[in-house]
């Protein structure tokens, strides 16, 4: 089976080869029995694929594409749906979190819930636990690093700034929390997990990622805003499942799993 991937992100390029994820280490199982297509930037795969993938939010500027593939479609869902006439040009997507679940099935549409972590790359270390508080986000006023700046040197934020950011990196300055810009390597990533006793989020959506990184670490997210469900749903899972972090992650949330649902989205 000849499957395509887009990753229709104008960074794609540059940032692929320091990024480990979930969805990377699924599809580098699937490629182990299937051939696997990336297409990055503003790439566009041939009509002659099994499958075609998009990983982008709803309304992206590749689903004006999708008419003429006749390959099964297929959105791997990385935000909230704004877009519902796109999600319908689709054979399934796959969402990340419960409430994006209900919410596409609410629609008629066909709902896989597919999303993982690679806990072969995520996991304890044996490293000094140095960092009070971490959190790795693109700083962004939806991100919200101002409201836990307060915690000084104590919180180490990592990540990119967007134009929009500039207030949140500046008061994070003014209250002396620790901070790195820019892409950062997997690898530091990882190091960063391994020597944090807490990761604190105070986004009120999304860091689905941080959630399940920092979990197949052996850490519990303290997710501050309830109202961010996406990322309060899977705390409340470890909660009831009695699990240790980790544990749950594997048994519910790892790239296996991940890969299995991709799969069954395409077969099925």
């Amino acid at each position: 089976m000849r499957i395509a991937i887009v990753w229709f992100f104008p960074k794609a390029s540059q940032i692929i080869n320091n990024w480990r994820d979930g969805l990377r280490a699924a599809f580098d199982l699937i490629a182990k029995k299937h051939e696997v297509h990336w297409f990055l930037d503003r790439d566009i795969p041939e009509d002659d694929y099994d499958a075609v993938i998009l990983w982008d939010d709803s309304n992206s500027e590749f689903f004006k594409h999708f008419p003429k593939y006749h390959a099964k479609k297929a959105m791997c869902l990385t935000t909230d749906v704004k877009n519902w006439d796109n999600m319908r040009m689709l054979d399934a997507v796959y969402c990340e979190s419960v409430p994006i679940y209900e919410s596409v099935r609410a629609q008629g549409i066909r709902a896989l819930l597919a999303f993982g972590t690679d806990t072969n790359f995520y996991k304890p270390g044996k490293q000094k636990k140095d960092i009070e508080y971490f959190y790795p986000a693109t700083f962004s006023p939806w991100k919200r690093q101002s409201e836990i700046a307060y915690l000084g040197n104590k919180l180490l934020c990592v990540g990119t700034v967007q134009p929009d950011g500039l207030s949140e990196v500046a008061e994070c300055r003014r209250t002396g929390v620790q901070i790195v810009e820019g892409y950062i390597p997997a690898r530091k990533i990882l190091d960063y997990y391994q020597r944090t006793k807490n990761i604190i989020i105070p986004a009120v959506h999304g860091s689905e990622r941080t959630v399940l990184e920092a979990m197949a670490c052996g850490i519990t997210p303290v997710v501050t805003h309830p109202e961010n469900v996406r990322t309060s749903s899977y705390v409340q899972q470890l909660k009831e499942s009695g699990l240790e972090p980790r544990e749950f992650v594997i048994k519910n949330y790892d790239h296996r799993r991940y890969a299995e649902q991709i799969m069954k989205g395409i077969t099925e």
